[in-house]
Formats: C-alpha cells, sequence, structure tokens
C-alpha cells in the first residue's frame, strides 16, 4: 500500500535518521526513505520499518519486532534484503533495511503478458533465492516466501525480504494461539497442519512462486482459502506441462520436486537446488534482461535513487514516493552578473541561450505540470520492456495534439468508462509496420497526481497525452508502482480522455 500524506518538518526527524518518504503502511508497522546521519558527512540511505503508535506498547508485538531485527540482522547475503540497524527512539521500535532500489515481484508479473515470465528469467530468479534460502536456513526458517517478499533490484538481482515470520532453527512450529503464520497459496502441506517445519518448507513455498511465474497461475488455488488449504494437503494441483507446455524440461522437473507433498521426496535443501537449477539453459544469463525490465517499468536511469538524491532538496517537505517527473525543469540558466559590461556578441549570445532553453522547456512540459504529449512505441515481438519506453512525439504527433485540443476540430474526448478488471491482449504489429491512420489518442489525468503506464510502459507524470496503436490499451495509475488500472478500446483516429483517482 503506497501513501501519499506528506509529513510536517518536524516529524521528519526519526533519531539519526530523516525520514524522506513513506513508502507504505500495513497493520502494524510503516515503512520509509530514510537518510542515516552521523558525523563527517556520512549518509546512507535505508528503507526504515517501524511500529505503529497503536502498538508501540503491545509488548508482545514489540517483541516480536525486536526478534525479526535480530534474526534479520545475523543475515549477510547478496540476495537477501539486509539490515543495517534496529533500536527504539523515544518508545518506538524500528528496524533500518536495505533500501532496494526496484520492484517486488508481485508487482513485476502484474505487468508482464499474461502475468508470466519466460522460463530463463524464472530459472534466473529461482537461482538467487536458492542462494538466499542457502544462506538463511543456517539459522532460521523464512515461513514466508512468496512473491511481495522477493525484490528486483535494477542490477537484475533478486533479494528475499520480510523476515517477520521467520523463527529459528528447530523452533519453527505453529504459534500458540493456533494461528498458522504464512500466506495461504504459498504454505506448506505441513505448515498447514501446523506441524514443525523446517528448510523444506520454505522450498515448497519457493516452489508455488516459480510456479506462478512461469505458468501465470499459482498450482493449487482454490475458490477460496479452505479449498485451496485442501489441494495442498492432498497434493491435487495444475499439471505445470498443461498451463505452461513451453517449458524446459529441466526447469519443470526442479518444479515438480519442489512441490512435492511428502517432504521426504521433496528436494532436500536449497544446497541441492542451487545444483539442479543451475543446470536450466539461461539460468545464469537472464540477469541482464531482468535488469532492463525492472529499470524501464521504473522510468528509466533518470529516476534512479543516486540521481534522485542528488536532485532532492533537503528542506522540502516528506515527499510521496514515485519516479521523477519526466518534465523536471532544466539546470537553471547561469544568471549574469548585476550591470557586468558587456560586449554586444555576448549579449546576444545569451538571448540566443535563454530562448533555447525556453523553447526546450515549453516542448518537454505542458501547462498543467504533466508528461506532456508522448508516442507510444508498440513492442516488438521479443523486446524487453527497456525497448517499450515513450519516445519524443514526432511532428505530425504535435500536430495532431494541437488540432485536438482546437474546438474547431469537431472531435472531442470522451470517458472510456470500461471495465477495471481486464487485461488487454498483447499488440499484435510493431510501431515501424502499424500504419500512422491506424492511430487514435488517450489522454490521461490522475488525481490529485500520479504516473502513467501504457501497456506496461511507463509514459511519464500525469497528465500524458499518448498515440497508441487502435485496439485495446491497458491504462495503470499509480504512484511508485500501477495502483489502478483501466482497459480503453482506440479506434483509428479516436480521441479519449479518462480521469483515475489515487486518493489523498
Amino acid at each position: 500500500m503506497v501513501a501519499s500524506a506528506r509529513v510536517s518538518g518536524e516529524q521528519r526527524e526519526f533519531g539519526s535518521y530523516r525520514l524522506l518518504r513513506r513508502l507504505g503502511v500495513g497493520g502494524m508497522a510503516e515503512t520509509f526513505e530514510a537518510v542515516r546521519r552521523e558525523s563527517g558527512g556520512f549518509e546512507q540511505r535505508v528503507c526504515l520499518k517501524r511500529v505503529l503508535p497503536a502498538f508501540s506498547n503491545d509488548p508482545s508485538f514489540v517483541k516480536r519486532f525486536q526478534r525479526e531485527a535480530r534474526l534479520a540482522a545475523s543475515l549477510r547475503h547478496s540476495n537477501v534484503v539486509g539490515v543495517t540497524d534496529f533500536g527504539e527512539v523515544d518508545g518506538v521500535s524500528y528496524i533500518a533495511l536495505e533500501l532496494v532500489d526496484g520492484v517486488d515481484l508481485r508487482s513485476f508479473l502484474r505487468i508482464q503478458p499474461e502475468h508470466r515470465l519466460d522460463a530463463s528469467l524464472v530459472a534466473c530468479i529461482g537461482l538467487d533465492l536458492a542462494y538466499a534460502l542457502e544462506h538463511a536456513h543456517e539459522r532460521l526458517v523464512h515461513r514466508d516466501v512468496s512473491p511481495s517478499n522477493v525484490l528486483i533490484g535494477r542490477s537484475g538481482e533478486a533479494k528475499l525480504a520480510d523476515f517477520g515470520l521467520a523463527k529459528p532453527v528447530g523452533g519453527a512450529r505453529v504459534t500458540s494461539s493456533g494461528n498458522v503464520p504464512g500466506k495461504v497459496p504459498y504454505m506448506s502441506p505441513e505448515q498447514i497442519r501446523g506441524e514443525t517445519v523446517d528448510a523444506r518448507s520454505d522450498l515448497f513455498s519457493l516452489g508455488v512462486v516459480l510456479f506462478e511465474a512461469v505458468a501465470g497461475r499459482r498450482p493449487f488455488d482454490g475458490a477460496h482459502d479452505v479449498v485451496t488449504m485442501q489441494r495442498v494437503v492432498e497434493g491435487e494441483r495444475l499439471d505445470l506441462n498443461d498451463v505452461a507446455p513451453g517449458v524446459p524440461a529441466s526447469l519443470t522437473q526442479c518444479i515438480d520436486r519442489l512441490l512435492e507433498v511428502d517432504r521426504e521426496k521433496r528436494t532436500p535443501s536449497a544446497t541441492a537446488l542451487v545444483d539442479s537449477i543451475s543446470a536450466v539453459e539461461g539460468s545464469a544469463q537472464g540477469q541482464r534482461r531482468l535488469a532492463s525490465m525492472v529499470e524501464a517499468m521504473r522510468g528509466g536511469p533518470s529516476t534512479r535513487m543516486h540521481v534522485r538524491a542528488r536532485q532532492e532538496d533537503p528542506d522540502t517537505e516528506l515527499s510521496p514516493p514515485g519516479p521523477l517527473p519526466s518534465n523536471e525543469p532544466a539546470p537553471e540558466a547561469v544568471r549574469a552578473p548585476a550591470l557586468r559590461r558587456w560586449s554586444a556578441a555576448a549579449l546576444v549570445a545569451a538571448l540566443l541561450l535563454a530562448g533555447a532553453v525556453f523553447v526546450f522547456r515549453s516542448t518537454q512540459t505542458n501547462t498543467e505540470g504533466g508528461a506532456g504529449i508522448v508516442e507510444y512505441r508498440a513492442p516488438k515481438e521479443g523486446a524487453s520492456l527497456v525497448d517499450q519506453e515513450a519516445v519524443e512525439p514526432s511532428a505530425e504527433a504535435e500536430a495532431e495534439a494541437e488540432a485536438e485540443a482546437d474546438p474547431s476540430s469537431g472531435e472531442s474526448m470522451r470517458d472510456d468508462g470500461g471495465p477495471d478488471e481486464v487485461t488487454p491482449g498483447a499488440p499484435g504489429e510493431t510501431e515501424e509496420k502499424r500504419p500512422q491512420a491506424d492511430r487514435g489518442w488517450v489522454r490521461v489525468v490522475v488525481q490529485p497526481w500520479g504516473n502513467v503506464w501504457i501497456d506496461g510502459v511507463w509514459m511519464g507524470r500525469a497528465p500524458v497525452t499518448a498515440r497508441v496503436p487502435e485496439g485495446r490499451h491497458l491504462v495503470e495509475v499509480g504512484r511508485d508502482l500501477p495502483a489502478k488500472k483501466r482497459v480503453v478500446r482506440i479506434a483509428p483516429g479516436e480521441r479519449r480522455s479518462i480521469e483515475l483517482s489515487l486518493g489523498n
């Protein structure tokens, strides 16, 4: 859940940390992007997780929160989200975590065609998570391996996160209250039965994650949780060969063995999984492709964390999360010293430079401060998301946009009013082959503010006016990641406008 509330200046300081933006809030804790500042100019960006005020005085919850911090802090591995600090500030417990500049696997799958990845990318992710579990299982059982707890950074590296349900090796059993921890679709049979679990339980959960990533569907899903739990316990699941027939046999065999109901027949350890999944073709080469896809989804190089850090003003209000708008102002022109003696040539050159800056900024922004006019580039077959970024509008696109804004043109832009939960098919033609006459326009407005994705391609900060091919298109809006979606169907030459709200 992405929060958009601004925080006043006096609330920004939290011990040695300065809170920059709130990343999310859950039932018992909230997370922030924060900067830790120490003497000598030392600064470190972290994800700061702190207990919500309502639970700060609950001894049992605070104890569990602190146990999470100690367990997670005992791990040091490149495929595990690391703990950099934990403690209390004015009675509020917190954990400072490595800040991953990327996206969680749940959100990543959500924008893929049919919500699935090709086998080589899934094998690459599986290999990283196998290494993470190999390291973690020396000390603990995670008990909550799921797509939302897998983060993929812009480097393409997958990391295991959130050790809130972890238990030390030998102590992972059902809680005293009888509650079963974890997310039902990813639980192992022994976890559902409330038995003591070991490392093999995490491997079963990982098997569900990999099955979902390569097939676009979970293997045991039923009409509701009770049916799903029954199917898990009985081993009643989809056959990967039926739902994803193109998956290589080597990866299918890895996943099938992870999903064995009898844990004695299951993959015995993460080390064994590393050996088997390494044999899948492309498992070690997918990282660069993942990096390109995550980079494009996050908005390109200009939105990288270290770039944002240079551009942020430390004295501004705590801001909502999200990629930088595509129309960030160009660096301010150097001001001329007052009353300095200028030659005529220097004065003319300065005026020309100022005019060029004005024209450039005028073409990059619109009156509402959004991304302006962008031209959709249809994805090429087999291309990654990095090949699908928005491109500068052509002269023809500019002319069409001006005609669109002219009431005398006789064409109005209307709201689509279509369903919110329909996934469009992938475009069938490349941008080069599609005739220009087969295009239309879609204008996206977000209240109060937000970013726009069309067919999984980041288009910039709203309002956005994009020229798109005819057919169905998935329009998504959100802050840091897509949060709401709408499908529009565009006919040749048609112009439509939609407005979506993200709340305050």
